[in-house]
């Protein structure tokens, strides 16, 4: 705990001497600091937070001596509120960025069981094929044909991914008529991974 001492009034001169920061606020309505206070090579802040001013403000024109009063205490805080205010387009262009990202993943997630169910499906029709034109061709190369299916499946589900992210789609509807398309089983659209 700091040790508060009290002084009489009378000894205010003699105490601004070991004083380098004086917080002055008083109800006063004149100068209760003047330049008879603080002798001639002092250095000293000076907090004045009276209305009126308690302290003298030719005290500023003192080599060492830092006299801030409410006037210049309310414009520093102006300038930072303003500072600040400048700074709000920008805070809410980056706002806007990580939510359009939130926006577009959550969407994302939306739709990821319905692709996913539709490569599955694709895989099944190219399973069948291949099985049944691995019977029905001589010669058939399976391996060839599995190449380019796999191919024709990640395009067109990259083309679905791809219609389901635009932004006039309603993702819904389109997962809707794929399913149905597809014979998809029942979706869950808020399914959570």
């Amino acid at each position: 705990n700091p040790e508060i001492t009290i002084k009489n009034l009378n000894e205010l001169t003699n105490e601004l001497h070991h004083t380098d920061i004086l917080i002055v606020s008083t109800g006063a309505n004149y100068h209760t600091i003047t330049q008879q206070h603080i002798q001639e090579d002092k250095e000293i802040l000076i907090l004045d937070l009276s209305i009126p001013e308690n302290v003298d403000s030719t005290l500023k024109e003192r080599p060492g001596i830092t006299l801030v009063n409410v006037d210049e205490l309310s414009k520093i805080t102006d300038k930072t509120i303003d500072t600040r205010k400048k700074e709000i387009p920008f805070a809410e262009t980056i706002i806007e960025k990580y939510k359009q990202e939130f926006n577009d993943w959550i969407s994302y997630r939306k739709f990821v069981p319905a692709v996913n169910a539709l490569k599955e499906s694709l895989k099944t029709i190219q399973e069948h094929e291949i099985d049944f034109h691995r019977k029905k061709i001589n010669n058939f190369n399976e391996e060839h044909a599995e190449l380019i299916t796999s191919h024709m499946i990640q395009k067109i589900t990259t083309q679905f991914v791809k219609h389901l992210k635009d932004d006039e789609t309603s993702v819904d509807q389109s997962i809707e008529v794929i399913s149905k398309i597809f014979n998809l089983k029942e979706l869950n659209l808020t399914e959570n991974d």
